[in-house]
């Protein structure tokens, strides 16, 4: 299991929670929080979520101390003046990383109590990312520098090598 937790806060779209889940649990990370929401669409996790543990929480203020009992340094994935570019980041033991609200962002308290917030680059004509997408991009660029986990064979089970 790699020491990485991701928070997602608020997202109104439950496609997104469902597949952070499931890319959590890709990415071996210890466990996923989710904010503010009642349900999420488990079927897009594919039943990655009865494999990772997954927390919810009603509030920012009890994220943040759930964060300071766990030791866990907290990292938003933010575009704004204050922001450090994801691919020249270097991250803190115990990360837990934040995707915010999708028109929102992250909550001004959660930003107000991370040790870090980062960007990811935008090159085209797009100004932010979808938060399944960005979060996806910031846990494996987080696996990318700090990964602790044997990679799985997958090729042979998922897909047929040898076939034309």
């Amino acid at each position: 299991m790699n020491n990485l937790a991701l928070a997602v806060m608020n997202l109104m779209n439950e496609l997104n929670v469902g597949g952070l889940v499931r890319t959590a649990n890709s990415a071996a990370l210890k466990e996923v929080i989710i904010v503010g929401r009642k349900k999420w669409n488990k079927g897009a996790a594919t039943g990655d979520n009865s494999k990772i543990k997954v927390v919810k929480m009603r509030t920012s203020d009890e994220f943040v101390d759930y964060c300071r009992k766990n030791n866990y340094n907290i990292v938003s994935v933010e575009i704004g003046g204050d922001s450090n570019n994801i691919f020249e980041y270097k991250y803190p033991e115990n990360t837990m990383l934040v995707i915010g609200n999708e028109g929102t962002g992250v909550p001004k308290k959660i930003l107000d109590n991370s040790v870090s917030i980062v960007y990811i680059p935008q090159y085209g004509g797009v100004e932010c990312l979808n938060a399944t997408i960005a979060g996806s991009i910031a846990i494996y660029d987080w696996i990318r520098k700090n990964n602790s986990c044997v990679e799985l064979n997958i090729i042979e089970r998922k897909f047929n090598a040898n076939s034309s």
